[in-house]
């Protein structure tokens, strides 16, 4: 079988990919979706028998509610399926055992299509408190099937700002920035079960500034899947946008 075949029968297979996305308010989660999705439009947001909610007066609602269990989209780019969680800043631990739950229910779907594959949890870094006590019980505790967890750091650019100095050059503190993230996030990835791979954004905003750092994000994803189908799938996805 040809390769261009064998990827045409990947396709056949894998109709979308499916990411949990859990963050801390404002860490820019629908700004990022957004752009790895190339649009500007407003997500359509899934009921149990399939109907967009977005599409009714309940729109209101619905916006900044978090419900893991409902999945969204865009209309644009569909391959794609959402799951939003809040993060775990709150110390609530009933939202880090939901979160558990909703892993453990997807890593027992014996359909591809209700499959969990990647999860992307996003951290706004913040000197005064950059990790919490969830947050690490999250990545202490065993998860539930196979999918990878990606860190993603956003707000970069805030984050140079809160540890600017004004005795050295702008390249000067950006070293300097990347320098103290490292440190800050040692611990992290120093868990029981760490993030597979770890990135940061900035600068999401701007329309010129984006795209080198969507396609380190979705090659880091890609590369973290056991599965090679997945692998493929994810590439054949990102490349849609440019991320080759």
């Amino acid at each position: 079988m040809s390769d261009i075949a064998a990827a045409s029968k990947l396709r056949d297979k894998y109709t979308h990919f499916r990411i949990l996305v859990i963050g801390r308010a404002n860490a820019g989660k629908t700004t990022l979706l957004k752009r790895v999705c190339n649009t500007t439009e407003e997500p359509c947001i899934y009921d149990d028998q399939g109907k967009n909610l977005l599409k009714e007066t309940v729109a209101v609602i619905i916006r900044g509610i978090h419900d893991i269990n409902r999945p969204f989209s865009f209309a644009s780019n569909p391959k794609f399926i959402f799951h939003d969680s809040p993060g775990f800043e709150t110390g609530d631990e009933t939202q880090l055992k939901t979160v558990q739950e909703f892993i453990k229910k997807c890593a027992s779907a014996t359909e591809v299509g209700d499959q969990l594959h990647a999860i992307w949890f996003c951290f706004t870094p913040d000197v005064s408190r950059f990790l919490f006590d969830l947050e690490m019980d999250f990545f202490n505790q065993e998860r539930a099937g196979k999918a990878p967890v990606i860190a993603v750091f956003t707000k970069f650019d805030d984050f140079i700002t809160q540890v600017f100095d004004i005795d050295l050059d702008n390249d000067e503190n950006r070293t300097a920035a990347e320098q103290k993230l490292a440190e800050l996030q040692a611990p992290l990835f120093k868990c029981k079960f760490p993030p597979r791979a770890g990135v940061y954004l900035e600068d999401m905003h701007n329309d010129g500034a984006h795209q080198e750092q969507l396609k380190q994000l979705i090659e880091k994803t890609a590369g973290s899947l056991n599965n090679l189908a997945l692998e493929l799938f994810a590439k054949i996805t990102a490349s849609k946008f440019g991320l080759k």
